[in-house]
């Protein structure tokens, strides 16, 4: 089942506004939905197979890191073309944070990247390797640039593409900014906060995107590339989505595909998109994305 962006926020502000009318008892009463096991579907078949063999053409496993509210699911029309091509895939659901149980990316982002930085060091002892490739859609796309750079996952990432990536933050189209300006966020930050922290902290300028881009927006060592949608209503200015760092790649999905009316949220279900991840994972095979890359996938 398929959300617009518009109904995922008002469905979020709703529930945190009914939240904070419940007891801790009643919250904790709340059903917590499964996210583990509804991610077990035919369409992820393959992901997270500890005996996948690496291979001269694919030497590293790659990690899929979903983007805020989403999870491990986001990712139905990328894991079995890559598992065709013979990518070992791996992925996780993560930063649940009760009572909002249903959705991911949700916890403060610094606890999501050791979370997934926990993931990730698992991935590499149990396939013996060093290094790991990593597909980051939206906050998925800073999880482990913050990871790498102030946790413990230094050397540990080979190549990071960013789909969408929140790498600079969003003014949400200038609302944030206005309501910096006009002091609404001091009444409805505490709101978001208690249901959903890490919302906030992708806000541009923020405490965190400030010390996540500190200094520099890469990590050296890794290669890094990015694509972003002009259509983008979450990322907004959608260049937010560049990091500015000499020796990145940024693409624009239009670029590509002039056509091309994919949204944020639908970034990982366009074939355009994937075929450019592809290209960056593996560049010495790499085709140029265009309209009709979905007919060769």
């Amino acid at each position: 089942m398929k959300f617009t962006i518009s109904s995922v926020l008002k469905a979020a502000t709703s529930a945190a506004a009914i939240l904070l009318t419940l007891s801790a008892s009643q919250v904790s009463a709340l059903p917590a939905p499964n996210l583990a096991k509804r991610s077990n579907s035919d369409d992820l078949a393959g992901l997270n197979n500890y005996s996948c063999k690496l291979t001269a053409a694919h030497p590293r496993p790659v990690v899929l890191i979903h983007g805020t509210t989403l999870s491990i699911n986001s990712w139905t029309d990328f894991v079995p073309v890559m598992v065709k091509r013979g990518y070992c895939v791996f992925g996780l659901t993560y930063g649940i944070y009760p009572p909002l149980t249903s959705f991911g990316g949700l916890a403060p982002i610094e606890d999501s990247a050791r979370e997934v930085g926990n993931f990730i060091n698992d991935v590499l002892a149990k396939m013996n390797v060093t290094q790991v490739d990593v597909v980051g859609h939206s906050q998925g796309g800073i999880i482990a640039r913050y990871w790498m750079k102030y946790l413990d996952g230094a050397g540990k990432v080979n190549t990071h593409v960013g789909v969408s990536p929140i790498n600079h933050g969003t003014t949400l189209d200038g609302i944030a900014t206005l309501g910096k300006a006009l002091g609404i966020f001091t009444t409805v930050q505490p709101l978001f906060d208690s249901v959903a922290p890490s919302l906030f902290e992708m806000v541009t300028n923020s405490a965190f995107m400030n010390k996540l881009n500190e200094g520099s927006d890469i990590v050296p060592g890794v290669t890094f590339a990015n694509i972003a949608t002009k259509l983008d209503e979450i990322v907004t200015p959608y260049k937010n989505c560049y990091q500015n760092d000499a020796g990145v790649t940024n693409a624009l999905l239009q670029d590509f595909c002039a056509v091309d009316l994919t949204e944020h949220i639908f970034m990982p279900e366009s074939s355009v998109v994937l075929q450019f991840v592809l290209n960056q994972l593996s560049p010495s095979t790499a085709v140029r994305p265009n309209c009709f890359s979905g007919l060769v996938l």
